[in-house]
C-alpha cells in the first residue's frame, strides 16, 4: 500500500485543485492500477455522496464543478472559445447558455441542463498555441484567438464590440490558418477598429 492509499481519497482529490475528474485522473491521483478496485472505490464514494457522477466517466466533488474544465476533459484536445469566449470577454452581448469549444471533431453533448458544443478545426490549427491560455486545469482561447476562430468557422459573423483588441496578435494567429479570406477579414477589421 502506497502512502497515497493511506490518505483519505477525497482529501487527495481536493489537493489536486481540480473540480472534474476522469477515471484516468482518479486512477493517477489515488495510484490505483487495478480497474476493479478503482470502480469499487468510485461506486462506494458515489453511494456515500462524497463523489458525484457528472456523466459516464466523469466525476466531481460536488454540483459546483467548473463547466469549462468539464468541456476540456470530455473531448481532448479542445479549448474553450468561440461565442462563449467572445461573450465572456464583452465582444458579443447575445446570451447563449451553450458552452462552445474548438476541437478536432464537431459534436454536441448535453450534461444536465448545459449543452457543450464542439466545432472542428484542422489539427495543425487546433494545436497551434498562439492565443491559447493554459489556466490551471483549463485551456481557454484569448479574445483574439476567439475572433480568428469564429471568423474562420463563420465568415459572416458580426461582432458587437471590438475595442481593446490586439490586432497584431489577431494577424499572427490568422497567418497560421493559411486562409486568404480570413487574413483579409482580419486586416479589414484592424483598419476599421485599430
Amino acid at each position: 500500500m502506497t502512502s497515497a492509499n493511506k490518505i483519505d481519497p477525497i482529501v487527495l482529490l481536493y489537493r489536486s485543485q481540480k473540480t472534474v475528474f476522469s477515471i484516468k485522473d482518479l486512477s493517477l491521483i489515488w495510484r490505483i492500477d487495478k480497474d476493479d478496485y478503482l470502480k469499487t472505490k468510485i461506486n462506494r464514494l458515489i453511494k456515500s455522496q462524497k463523489l458525484f457522477l457528472i456523466r459516464k466517466g466523469f466525476y466531481a466533488l460536488g454540483k459546483n464543478y467548473d463547466k469549462i474544465e468539464l468541456a476540456n476533459k470530455m473531448i481532448t484536445p479542445s479549448y474553450f472559445g468561440l461565442y462563449s469566449a467572445l461573450a465572456q470577454n464583452g465582444i458579443n452581448f447575445q446570451y447563449d447558455s451553450r458552452i462552445y469549444s474548438v476541437s478536432n471533431q464537431s459534436r454536441s453533448i448535453t450534461v444536465g441542463n448545459t449543452e457543450y458544443v464542439y466545432k472542428k478545426i484542422k489539427g495543425p490549427i487546433l494545436l497551434n498555441p498562439a492565443g491559447i491560455h493554459f489556466l490551471g486545469n483549463k485551456t481557454v482561447a484569448s479574445k483574439e484567438r476567439s475572433i480568428v476562430d469564429t471568423l474562420y468557422l463563420s465568415p459572416d459573423f458580426v461582432f458587437d464590440q471590438l475595442t481593446d483588441i490586439d490586432w497584431d496578435l489577431c494577424l499572427r494567429i490568422a497567418r497560421a490558418y493559411s486562409n486568404k479570406r480570413l487574413l483579409s477579414q482580419i486586416k479589414r477589421l484592424k483598419e476599421n477598429y485599430a
